[in-house]
């Protein structure tokens, strides 16, 4: 585990607290299952960073009550929900001290490459092809793709809007917030599709955004590493990345990449309609002098 010997015993002595939100709550668990739930409960470094084995022992179990446990709470597995307990501590521990004075850094982009590395490795694993190819099919017959993303965890759906839209797609994306905000969603209705990007600390303005949209028949498709915020509670289709990076900072790679995947199972499933919108947009850069020749 070399997150656990790189960060400090200060994060590891913090108090529990409330650290999980409501990730527990809601399920009534066996006893033994109880007993894994207070020993993540005590321990959010320890939650977010020990080993199955580790956690079993702690609690005083096997560890396929461990498992168990997890699939009680809704996750395939002790990865696909230590994913989410991570996520939860990285942001419980950045109320308090920035996670770069607690990660001491050997090869700054060695290490931010290492770590995405192991983020896109992650994310294969928790993503469905069944929930892919129902995004990929939504987003393909929308009237109309709203992105919406703020601050530099907004860039995956700027690149998914900007890209579409050459392709031809109805899409368009909005950073803002407030009144812009409420003029891009004012006209969602049936046939629409939203496109969330949403890492790190919940934006309870794209939470809004999310419920208003399901509320009005609109589809909602989320990529975020917390599956418990509202984004995600409100979404048809969620699409699970890990975003750890090595400073203070979440990496968005892995969303990015699953945008990526996502545009280009847009171009095969209208790649008849598509090639004459990519030669026509070629034609206006050329006419636009866009680039250099």
């Amino acid at each position: 585990m070399p997150k656990e010997s790189k960060l400090s015993d200060k994060v590891s002595a913090a108090p529990s607290g409330d650290w999980h939100g409501e990730l527990f709550s809601g399920v009534k668990f066996t006893k033994s299952q109880q007993r894994v739930i207070d020993a993540l409960s005590m321990g959010p470094k320890f939650a977010a960073y020990g080993e199955l084995a580790e956690v079993a022992a702690r609690a005083g179990v096997n560890s396929s009550t461990v498992v168990r446990t997890a699939q009680a709470l809704g996750y395939s597995g002790w990865s696909d929900f230590q994913r989410e307990l991570r996520a939860q501590f990285l942001v419980y521990i950045s109320h308090s001290e920035p996670f770069s004075n607690l990660v001491p850094v050997t090869s700054p982009v060695h290490d931010s490459l290492a770590q995405d590395h192991k983020n896109l490795e992650l994310a294969r694993s928790l993503i469905s092809a069944e929930t892919v190819d129902a995004s990929i099919q939504a987003l393909c017959t929308a009237r109309r793709i709203l992105c919406l993303g703020q601050g530099s965890h907004g860039a995956p759906s700027l690149a998914l809007a900007h890209l579409a839209a050459v392709m031809g797609y109805p899409a368009t994306h909005e950073q803002r917030s407030g009144v812009h905000l409420a003029a891009a969603l004012n006209s969602l209705g049936p046939g629409d599709v939203v496109f969330i990007t949403h890492l790190w600390r919940p934006i309870s303005e794209l939470g809004i955004a999310a419920r208003i949209a399901s509320e009005r028949s609109a589809i909602v498709i989320s990529i975020t590493d917390l599956s418990t915020s509202p984004v995600a509670k409100h979404s048809t289709y969620v699409l699970p990345v890990p975003s750890e990076g090595v400073f203070s900072f979440q990496s968005a790679t892995a969303a990015l990449s699953v945008v990526y995947g996502l545009l280009a199972g847009m171009e095969a499933h209208e790649s008849r309609t598509i090639r004459p919108q990519l030669e026509q947009v070629n034609d206006l850069w050329n006419e636009l002098g866009v680039y250099d020749r």
